[in-house]
């Protein structure tokens, strides 16, 4: 009888360590797979909308996706720069472009905040469908630029001077980049910013002004 038991609980445990085995492998090839569907999704968009197109690699799936939404733009020069802004993101034609080439030819820069400030709304600290819809609103300001004359950037840019021309703009921005299809992406990163992100309640008071807060995002996706 003992022999049988000791048999029975050999084979108990022999059947455990195969079946971990075996989820263990499926699991393993289940992680590979979505790997390669990430990375031929990449190869995919960058074939695509990479065009013309330089891009910081830690960036690069989010920033192909919210392309993917303007196929407008896949021929338009972009550079995107990692540097020292007062504002998580910023855009604009380079100078050059804007003095010397016809709007349709025009070259722009997306300019990338990063700094370690602990009280800075860092793209990098957010998540991956946050930055998505930050940088289609991104797009949605080159598209506007794209539309208007060289005196039309300028007076865009007198604009700003103004809060309340500021924040009619903005929101328009906003609710067309959730025209796009980027509603939630947008949700996301207004909900980041507003109740995730390390900003100062001024930053944040001052964001609830300028743009959509995640509500509105929301009411303006189910209207």
């Amino acid at each position: 009888m003992k022999v049988y038991s000791v048999k029975i609980s050999f084979i108990f445990i022999l059947c455990l360590f195969l079946a971990g085995g075996l989820f263990a492998q499926s699991f393993s090839q289940e992680r590979t797979i979505d790997s390669l569907t990430v990375l031929t999704e990449l190869d995919s968009l960058k074939n695509i909308f990479g065009t013309n197109k330089e891009i910081p690699p830690r960036y690069e799936l989010e920033i192909l996706k919210a392309l993917s939404h303007f196929p407008e733009l896949k021929e338009v020069t972009i550079s995107f720069k990692v540097q020292k802004i007062k504002t998580t993101l910023n855009t604009r034609p380079t100078v050059a472009s804007l003095f010397f080439r016809s709007k349709c030819k025009r070259k722009y820069i997306v300019r990338i905040d990063e700094s370690t400030s602990p009280t800075k709304v860092t793209l990098k600290d957010a998540g991956f469908n946050a930055r998505i819809g930050v940088f289609g609103h991104e797009f949605n300001h080159i598209i506007d630029y794209s539309n208007k004359s060289f005196f039309g950037v300028l007076g865009r840019g007198f604009a700003y001077a103004s809060k309340k021309s500021k924040e009619k703009f903005e929101k328009e921005i906003d609710q067309k980049t959730i025209t796009r299809g980027l509603g939630w992406q947008l949700y996301d990163w207004s909900n980041y910013v507003l109740n995730e992100s390390n900003g100062t309640e001024k930053y944040k008071e001052f964001k609830r002004r300028i743009y959509l807060e995640p509500q509105e995002v929301n009411d303006s996706m189910i209207q």
